[in-house]
């Protein structure tokens, strides 16, 4: 059976892996280019979509208030104030560092229990199941696709490989007999 844990929790810790690399690159590709860092990080696909650096805060907190909310375990405090790609880089390192420090079985049981999101726009309300799945998986790859998004947009040269794969353990190309 999958299980909560299952669920969220290893595909977010690999996709956070993702990001750093994706950060990486785009780190790089300004060095290469001689461009400023700041104006990638402050870049807005659109005047009313928010930055590159909301972004990866975006999906470090989804990601680290699914313990909190599903599990009434403490909340680690990010300041959200990164401004350097080696700033969210480590964002992302405390991010799963957070992650990995969650008990597997910390959600069992968990799948009805009701989860609240308090936001600026209202409280609204969950099973846990729901929560993880409905809501905060699909969050955390929203933001994570429009951060790619942003950095493709800029010319840092990603493929979806590096979305999906960049530490090279889901594909195994299958070698066709001659």
């Amino acid at each position: 059976m999958v299980t909560l844990y299952d669920a969220c929790i290893p595909m977010m810790i690999k996709y956070l892996g993702n990001l750093k690399h994706i950060l990486k690159k785009a780190e790089e590709h300004c060095v290469a280019k001689g461009l400023n860092q700041e104006e990638m990080i402050k870049f807005r696909l659109i005047e009313d979509m928010r930055s590159l650096d909301f972004q990866v805060q975006s999906v470090s907190n989804t990601a680290k208030f699914i313990p909190t909310r599903l599990a009434a375990l403490p909340d680690v405090f990010f300041a959200d104030d990164e401004s350097t790609f080696p700033q969210l880089q480590s964002r992302v390192d405390a991010t799963v560092d957070v992650l990995r420090a969650i008990p597997r079985d910390a959600f069992d049981g968990r799948e009805d229990a009701e989860v609240v999101l308090a936001s600026k726009m209202g409280d609204f309300k969950f099973t846990g199941y729901a929560y993880v799945v409905q809501y905060a998986c699909p969050n955390f790859h929203f933001h994570l696709a429009s951060a790619y998004c942003i950095l493709r947009h800029l010319g840092v040269p990603l493929t979806a490989f590096d979305y999906l794969d960049s530490q090279k353990d889901l594909f195994v190309k299958v070698e066709k007999a001659e």
